[in-house]
């Protein structure tokens, strides 16, 4: 276990950029950057495919929520299954066969736009074929990075992994903006199935070709299962996670599901203002990941993640006030740098409480509560679409998100942080909220509070 609750060690704040001197982790990346990117290309071209196809339509933001939904439900039924996979398996072959199964499917939806039959209900069946590839690929993509680098520098490792993730999320919408206002959808759709060829490069380079990780001969698949949600569930840090990711994910989810029919029907844009709002989520990650290496070595998880949970929400709700186009963007920006901070200590806690086990089953668990929580959300927004506008949807999600994290801060779990729990004394209501802020108790003593304190004893 890292000494630091944040994520980042205090190397890591001064050289963040040094795990990349080890080679494979670096191909890795690169490749993976490359990939994301036409993930997001995609993502962003198959979002704008419904919304434009259904103007004037009442079931626009409903058709555009299942999209969502078939996206990210094959999480609800394989995340399970998956990490079972993922500890039973080579993690290499399996890593190349799903990539080249998800270039194959993107490959299929370009030709179905060029051809003009990329209708919603088109899209939203690739989606979903593309949705149970990454539901298998989560877990195994994951567990893979700690053989890229030691284990003293996994928390760096994880927080680049984040940099290039939200790179992709920059770079894609615009990129989608760009190639559907110049070849249209089938261009974007295109230019996301070559982006797997770097990656395929990366992963037949770098990843190391280890046998499967070893297992009693005689554990079924039903045991592995019982055995990784036992430790997840009886392992007071990895259940605080698990709650928090999924009650996170799932009141979150209509800010992004939503923002075609925000940048259509509320601001009045169109394609480009819609990449550039994906955008702004993206940048806003960018400097999430920044952040997050500036803020103290002290600083516990435990604090930081509901912290940054509350904050997600306090600014979503101001965005579904918004009217104005740049103001909308800035808001977005902000979202994006606490969605990270959400999220990425969120992550680097659970590779850090997993053993090399069971990393894949509690990885897919993880995964589980996170993305299987956002169909849901999904599916909920565009159910209250038909009774209230979109902006509503986000103010009653998003007020409810508010409450339960702000639940969450007042009531911490040190076990995400691998520590004990302890009585904070009697606080006022502004100290407890003080506490809950800038966990000053975590803060170590300065010389001088030291002295002061040992001359006090001395005195007594």
């Amino acid at each position: 276990m890292s000494d630091n609750p944040n994520g980042l060690s205090r190397s890591a704040i001064g050289k963040p950029l040094e795990v990349f001197r080890h080679r494979p982790f670096l191909i890795f990346w690169i490749g993976a950057c490359i990939s994301n990117t036409g993930n997001w290309t995609e993502n962003a071209a198959q979002s704008w495919a419904i919304t434009s196809q259904t103007i004037g339509n009442p079931h626009q933001g409903l058709l555009v929520e299942i999209l969502q939904f078939a996206d990210f439900c094959p999480v609800l039924l394989l995340a399970l299954l998956a990490g079972v996979i993922s500890d039973r398996v080579n993690r290499k072959v399996w890593l190349i066969t799903l990539q080249s199964l998800a270039c194959a499917l993107g490959a299929g939806l370009a030709v179905a736009a060029f051809l003009g039959r990329a209708t919603p209900w088109v899209v939203i069946t690739f989606t979903f074929l593309e949705g149970i590839v990454w539901a298998l690929n989560g877990p195994v993509f994951l567990a893979v990075v700690p053989t890229l680098v030691p284990r003293a520098e996994l928390d760096r490792a994880l927080a680049l992994n984040s940099v290039q993730f939200n790179m992709a999320r920059l770079c894609g919408p615009m990129l989608a903006a760009a190639l559907i206002g110049a070849i249209g959808v089938g261009g974007a759709f295109t230019f996301n199935a070559c982006t797997f060829l770097p990656l395929l490069i990366a992963l037949l380079a770098a990843i190391p070709s280890t046998p499967a990780p070893a297992r009693p001969k005689t554990a079924s698949i039903y045991e592995d299962l019982r055995e990784g949600l036992k430790f997840v569930w009886t392992s007071p840090g990895t259940r605080r996670l698990t709650i928090m990711g999924v009650i996170f994910m799932f009141l979150a989810a209509p800010l992004q599901g939503l923002l075609p029919v925000f940048a259509q029907s509320v601001l009045k844009g169109g394609p480009t203002l819609f990449g550039l709002m994906l955008s702004a989520i993206g940048l806003g990650s960018i400097l999430g990941a920044f952040l997050l290496s500036c803020i103290p070595s002290y600083y516990p998880r435990h604090h930081l993640i509901p912290l940054a949970m509350c904050a997600f929400a306090a600014i979503g709700l101001l965005f579904s006030l918004s009217r104005t186009p740049i103001l909308s963007l800035i808001i977005l920006v902000v979202s994006g740098a606490c969605w990270l901070l959400s999220l990425n200590p969120s992550n680097t806690a659970n590779q850090l409480l997993a053993t090399d086990a069971n990393r894949g089953r509690v990885l897919s668990i993880m995964l589980l509560a996170q993305q299987g929580g956002m169909p849901l959300g999904h599916l909920l927004a565009g159910f209250l679409t038909h009774y209230m506008s979109p902006p509503w949807v986000l103010r009653l999600m998003l007020g409810t998100l508010l409450v339960l994290t702000v639940v969450f801060l007042f009531m911490r779990e040190p076990a995400i942080d691998n520590l004990p729990r302890r009585s904070a004394g009697k606080l006022t209501l502004w100290g407890a909220i003080w506490e809950a802020v800038t966990a000053c108790s975590h803060r170590p003593a300065y010389p001088a509070e030291i002295a002061v304190s040992s001359e006090k004893d001395a005195r007594k």
